[in-house]
Formats: structure tokens, sequence, C-alpha cells
């Protein structure tokens, strides 16, 4: 069992690293913003002391993005979400459309993040955790970025953090 876990950790390791160091086209599909949160909620579940919230104001929010990437930069949110949150606690995903783009919050209610690491956080290879190496907001960001949105985060140490990614509705299904 020690053996698999360690050949995961280093499988995920070495992925990340291929994800960060190669171009990938990209497949802009439109897709449902519902139909994807459902998806990293499959994937990702949460431990038994997390409880998830959706707030969505409607399930008719189409996007056009790579629903494989964005299903990864989720996940990866929702994940560090729940290891911010070791003893339990909240993890909020919420959506704000707009004229052309959605907010998309994933808000956790953990141990936060300090100011001083608040700017290196998308910076390759930075991390605060003994496992990993730092890939993962990196290459969320620069996937957030490919299919034209933006990544911020707002966090306070002890009261949790705020990732919120924006990205494009689909206007028309001729665009």
């Amino acid at each position: 069992e020690i053996i698999e876990n360690e050949v995961h950790a280093a499988n995920k390791i070495i992925n990340d690293l291929l994800d960060f160091s190669r171009i990938k086209t990209i497949s802009r599909e439109s897709v449902l913003l519902s139909d994807l949160i459902a998806q990293v909620l499959e994937k990702y579940p949460a431990p038994q002391n997390v409880v998830i919230k959706t707030q969505l104001s409607t399930d008719t929010v189409l996007l056009y993005v790579d629903a494989h990437q964005i299903i990864q930069v989720l996940g990866n949110l929702v994940s560090n979400a729940f290891q911010a949150m070791p003893e339990g606690g909240l993890l909020t995903i919420s959506a704000e459309p707009t004229k052309d783009t959605v907010a998309i919050h994933v808000m956790d209610n953990g141990c936060g993040i300090p100011q001083e690491n608040l700017g290196k956080l998308f910076e390759p290879l930075f991390t605060t955790k003994p496992r990993g190496i730092g890939l993962g907001l990196a290459v969320s960001r620069k996937y957030v970025e490919a299919n034209g949105g933006k990544i911020e985060v707002f966090s306070q140490p002890d009261q949790g953090s705020n990732f919120i990614v924006t990205l494009p509705l689909l206007r028309n299904e001729n665009e």
C-alpha cells in the first residue's frame, strides 16, 4: 500500500511537470457550468469532515472552454481547499455570471494563506506543502489564461481562502 501511494504521488508530480512544460492545444466547446462542477465534485469527493455547499444562480450558464482543463483547474482548487481544512470545514462553490463572463468562487474556511505567500502562489515550484512540487496553481493559471480567463485569490490567515476563476461565457454558437 505504501509503494502504491508513493507511485501515485510520483505519477502526479510527473504529470504536473509535463502539463506545465508542454503546450497543449485548446479544445473549446460549449459546456454547462453546473455539469463541470458536478464532474469536479464526483472526481474529488469531500472528506467526511468537510461540507460542500454550491450556490449557482442558474443551471443554464454556458461556458466556452476546454472542459478537461477547467475540470483540472477546479479540481486542483477543491483539493487544495480540502487540504487547508484538515479538521473539517465548509467548502462553498458559487458562480456570478455577468454579460460576457462568469466568476466561479471556490471558498474554504480553512487555515488561509499568509500575506507574504499570496504573491508567489502561482509561481512554478512554489509550495508550502511537504508533498508535491508546487505546480498545481501554476498549471491552473496557465489553463485559465489559455481559456481566455483569469484567476485571483483573496485570503486571510485562519479565515480561509477565496479563489476566483473568471471565464468567458458562450456568446453564440457561431463565435
